[in-house]
């Protein structure tokens, strides 16, 4: 029993430990540091997949897919899309969100880094596809220990759905992706961008999204296999500065031993000077 309780003490410990290493930087606070350095803006952009490796060509990809079911991407909170096309003539589709919030390591290694906003996909009743409804997948946040991205996912099926169906998620895990390029680590001030590749959906973000938009067997289908495939990428590119600092301000007793000194002083040349 005593080994026991030393070992859960010293486990204890380096849990602190570990907790107390590590922090928590958000964007655009210059009192948020690390370091002597915060983050001082940045962008996460989630670009869908537009290329198909079996066809070659956009058939097959997420946004094929999208262009099938005839689904509205659109911008959710403070995010910014760049759509090329009209809906149901998709080209190209990124969502670029504002960073949010990093937590880094003692050694300014990057734990997680999150966004705030993202994309709504809103479908309409085709035959076949989808009985309509919106779903806003927002807020992700990366864990770059486990390769896993987590999302709030919150929808509903429009009046034009056969089956009735929603979702309400908080930071589910929604994504894993296999590699990221780019520095992962803050070292000093400048412009960093990581870019994590190999995205590939989760069964519980399918289904809440499938749920919310009441997809038929073949839109299930083609989205369920665009999805795990090769849904896209995640771009983070944030710029890191140097926070101004304050100099400091003397305490009173400072001031009184400088006075003390300065009366020393005068006393020890006056006596040298009677001399």
């Amino acid at each position: 029993m005593k080994f026991a309780i030393k070992s859960i003490v010293v486990a204890a410990a380096f849990v602190a430990a570990g907790a107390a290493g590590a922090a928590t930087l958000t964007a655009g606070n210059s009192s948020s540091t690390f370091n002597g350095l915060y983050i001082t803006g940045g962008t996460g952009t989630l670009t869908f997949d537009n290329y198909d490796a079996t066809t070659g060509t956009i058939e097959g990809s997420l946004v094929d897919v999208l262009n099938t079911g005839n689904v509205a991407v659109s911008a959710a909170g403070a995010a910014v899309p760049t759509i090329t096309g009209a809906v149901g003539e998709y080209t190209a589709v990124s969502v670029a969100a504002p960073v949010s919030v990093f937590t880094v390591d003692a050694a300014g290694t990057i734990l997680t880094a999150g966004s705030s906003g993202g994309a709504t996909q809103t479908a309409g009743y085709v035959k076949g596809i989808s009985g309509g409804g919106t779903v806003s997948v927002t807020n992700l946040n990366i864990n770059l220990a486990t390769k896993t991205i987590y999302a709030d996912i919150v929808g509903a099926t429009s009046s034009t759905a056969t089956v009735a169906g929603s979702a309400n998620l908080t930071q589910v895990a929604a994504w894993t992706y296999t590699t990221v390029t780019g520095p992962t680590a803050i070292t000093g001030a400048g412009t960093y961008t990581n870019v994590f590749s190999g995205l590939t959906m989760t069964s519980t973000a399918i289904n809440a999204i499938k749920a919310s938009l009441d997809l038929k067997t073949n839109g299930f289908n083609a989205f369920n296999s665009a999805a795990t495939t090769d849904f896209g990428t995640l771009t983070s590119t944030f710029t890191v500065a140097k926070a101004a600092t304050t100099p400091a301000v003397p305490e009173p007793s400072t001031y009184a031993l400088m006075g003390l000194g300065l009366v020393g002083i005068s006393l020890v040349a006056r006596r040298r000077a009677a001399k």
